[in-house]
């Protein structure tokens, strides 16, 4: 039975989750139990049954009229003749390429916090020497020009899939069940990811405490700071490359369609969504804008020891933001 569920599945993969639909999927369902059944009693072994149900009730086109689903069926099979077919090849390719992104894109804003730490070090050493604030300023602009190089390349490198957000587009409940795989088989190092970033935010002041505390020098401080954008630069990273698997995954299973009756749709998976274009745009920049807002006041003021709290609050804000603008599905995993 479990191969005719699956068959029955696949059949309704790309139709909308409309009451009729889901109708006539549940009445489909019950004919193909009860021929199984019946098959079975005959002394039809498990493989016939199958194969029988299946050839009699396998073609979804002969059964819409008595299903009542034909014009929505017209309608999905013009559709997916104008949409771009994703193969499970081109899935995994994919998903490579994202967490290649990610990586790259973690990188980009690990070196955009770091940049300051050379010239916070010479500027707190108090030497006046040249060649120390030289190489401040070079570290600085080296992690700028890293930064810089990491962002430009990793978003031409997932250029030519822009046309999975440009193009109508779709894949088969086969791949969408791949997918759907591969998203729970990392979900444990995903949990992990985050738990660990979760800590180094939480625990990245204390290094700067304890040095502070430790010697009443402006190096020794310094050095806390360090060691802090350190910590926060590594737990952004992590987080950025446990989202990636996770968003990645998202999209594909949307290609399917938002509301569809395979089960497979991001919109199910409990991921937020926001409706508003605007808010969904200003939330695209979020973190990044917190980034250059963090790196500007703390310039200005020179302040690091207090302006780090723009994290936990920037997190605040944002969870604030998706409770009100945000959508959630239904989680069906």
């Amino acid at each position: 039975m479990n191969t005719i569920r699956n068959y029955l599945e696949s059949m309704f993969a790309n139709l909308p989750n409309t009451p009729e639909v889901i109708r006539a999927k549940c009445e489909l369902g019950q004919m193909m139990e009860d021929k199984y059944t019946e098959l079975i009693n005959d002394g039809k072994s498990d493989n016939e049954a199958v194969a029988q149900v299946i050839s009699e009730f396998g073609n979804l086109e002969e059964l819409a009229d008595a299903l009542g689903i034909s014009q929505i069926l017209n309608e999905q099979n013009l559709a997916m003749q104008k949409a771009h077919q994703v193969s499970a090849e081109d899935a995994e390719r994919y998903l490579d390429d994202s967490s290649h992104y990610a990586l790259l894109h973690g990188l980009a804003t690990f070196f955009a916090i770091i940049s300051p730490c050379g010239i916070i070090l010479t500027a707190s050493a108090g030497t006046g020497s040249l060649a120390l604030m030289a190489a401040g300023i070079f570290f600085l602009l080296g992690a700028i020009a890293a930064c810089v190089t990491l962002h430009v390349y990793s978003s031409l490198r997932m250029g030519r899939w822009s046309f999975l957000k440009n193009e109508p587009c779709t894949i088969d409940y086969a791949t969408a069940g791949m997918v759907n795989d591969l998203r729970r088989s990392t979900h444990d190092s995903i949990i992990l990811q985050r738990t660990i970033a979760v800590l180094l935010f939480c625990t990245c002041y204390i290094p700067l405490v304890f040095l502070a505390l430790l010697d009443k020098r402006a190096i020794a401080s310094a050095s806390g700071v360090v060691i802090l954008l350190f910590m926060v630069a590594l737990a952004v990273l992590l987080l950025t490359v446990s989202s990636s698997r996770v968003n990645s995954c998202s999209r594909l299973l949307d290609l399917s369609g938002t509301f569809t009756a395979s089960g497979y749709s991001s919109a199910k998976s409990g991921r937020i969504e926001f409706r508003n274009p605007a808010v969904r745009a200003i939330m695209s920049v979020y973190w990044p804008t917190i980034t250059c807002l963090y790196l500007i006041i703390s310039f200005l003021t020179f302040t690091w020891a207090i302006s780090w709290i723009i994290w936990p609050i920037a997190a605040v804000i944002r969870n604030l933001l998706e409770s009100i603008f945000g959508t959630k599905g239904e989680s069906h995993e």
